[in-house]
């Protein structure tokens, strides 16, 4: 047989949640229970991992920010007071046709203030640049679309482990309560001579297994709630209530495949980062490209300028051409080209990853349908077969034994129910995932 406590281990490893450490004594009334709808909620406004990639994303609009300065105006104001040591000035005298009053070239002291204004015009490497920029923030966003998927995925798969975890509890409580009524009976046969000592130990020794079986059970579940809670960023246990899986259906692995070619975040990373070298590679050429841009300064002082005027202003247009920057373009170039070829192949290998994944999805959820219809046969079987044997020792035509034996098998079969339901609801939380779709 395989114990209860081993199933739940072995559900818990396939999410991918971590062991977490032994819990401690809770209740079972003390956890927080909430649909599963709202523990997606509360998976996408409180889970740390989604946190950090929302964050990553938000930085890379950062970038992309910044990439727009040198394509946007600029403009700064200063202003400033001075005092020299000297003062020169020269007074004119008043003569027809020249300035009249005092001209100073160094005044003694003056306040003044100025504004200053620049436009680029024409700078193509900046374009390219931000063109980049623009894909890799993309691609950061995909990526966190892609963790949230997995996250949520993650936590449907962590629930039906706590599920099962329930479904065992209740299962190994039946299994004692009938252990117990088999003591019982045996006492009662042995009382009136029909059955022997032996057959009150044999239904005391399974009445035992049946409590370490319940003791093993609800300290799993317990352990599946606190990693639910976990992922949505609590530390209390957390108890999801699970819908009934869908009925079987046939899935066309073909039309599955190509969706999830289209929707998967990951490809829509994979096709952004490639854009994102090829453009930095473009960038790059054009930085030898002529860069055209207009600026004007514009300034005002308490003491009149060599000019006689206190205020000033200047217009200009400044064209900056590099003509060789000693194949630093080249390099930047070779490197961006060289990305973009790693970023190609990962793009062709994550593709062939995802159908792969569709389709051993599938199989997955076909796989667990037909177990767990196997599973209710045997179910139904024993329990027949458990109601027959406890009948039969009733009427002194089976032993303790046989009894014993067909509450064992009846009590795996029920076991082998909630294992099977949980690793369906698993594999179709697994195929929406390969598909790109949230569960």
């Amino acid at each position: 047989m395989i114990e209860p406590a081993l199933l739940l281990l072995a559900l818990a490893a396939e999410t991918g949640t971590p062991p977490a450490p032994p819990p401690p004594r809770v209740a079972p009334s003390l956890a927080v229970t909430l649909s599963l709808e709202d523990a997606l909620a509360l998976l996408d406004r409180q889970n740390p991992t989604l946190e950090e990639a929302r964050a990553r994303a938000a930085a890379a609009l950062g970038v992309v920010r910044q990439a727009e300065a040198p394509l946007l105006p600029t403009l700064g104001v200063s202003g400033q007071y001075f005092r020299n040591r000297n003062e020169f000035a020269i007074t004119f005298p008043s003569i027809p046709g020249l300035p009249t009053g005092t001209v100073y070239f160094q005044p003694l002291d003056a306040w003044n203030a100025g504004a200053s204004l620049r436009i680029p015009l024409i700078v193509p490497e900046a374009w390219f640049a931000l063109a980049a920029t623009k894909d890799s923030a993309q691609a950061a966003q995909a990526s966190a679309d892609a963790a949230r998927l997995d996250l949520r995925a993650t936590l449907v798969k962590t629930a039906w482990v706590a599920w099962a975890g329930e479904e065992i509890i209740a299962a190994s409580e039946r299994a004692l309560g009938a252990a117990r009524e088999q003591a019982q009976s045996a006492r009662r046969q042995v009382a009136v001579g029909t059955a022997t000592p032996l057959s009150v130990l044999q239904a005391e020794t399974a009445a035992t297994r049946r409590e370490s079986d319940l003791v093993a059970a609800r300290s799993e579940t317990s352990r599946a709630r606190l990693a639910v809670g976990a992922l949505l960023g609590r530390s209390e246990p957390v108890r999801i209530e699970m819908p009934t899986p869908p009925p079987p259906v046939a899935f066309d692995v073909a039309a599955l495949t190509g969706e999830a070619l289209e929707l998967r975040p990951e490809l829509k990373a994979r096709a952004a980062t490639v854009r994102s070298y090829e453009k930095q590679a473009q960038s790059a050429l054009w930085r030898i490209a002529p860069r055209l841009s207009a600026s004007g300064v514009a300034g005002a002082q308490t003491v009149a300028y060599a000019t006689g005027y206190k205020e000033t202003w200047q217009v200009t247009v400044d064209l900056t051409w590099t003509l060789y920057d000693g194949g630093y373009r080249y390099g930047l170039a070779r490197q961006a080209d060289a990305q973009a070829v790693e970023a190609r192949a990962a793009d062709t290998r994550t593709r062939i990853e995802v159908a792969d994944e569709v389709q051993n999805s599938a199989r997955d959820v076909e796989v667990a349908r037909e177990r767990l219809r196997l599973a209710n046969q045997e179910r139904a079987t024993a329990a027949e077969a458990a109601a027959s044997a406890r009948r039969g020792f009733r009427e002194g035509i089976t032993s303790s034994l046989d009894v014993i034996s067909a509450n064992q098998l009846l009590f795996e079969a029920e076991v082998q129910v909630a294992d099977s339901s949980a690793r369906l609801g698993g594999a179709l939380a697994a195929l929406d995932r390969a598909v790109g779709r949230s569960p």
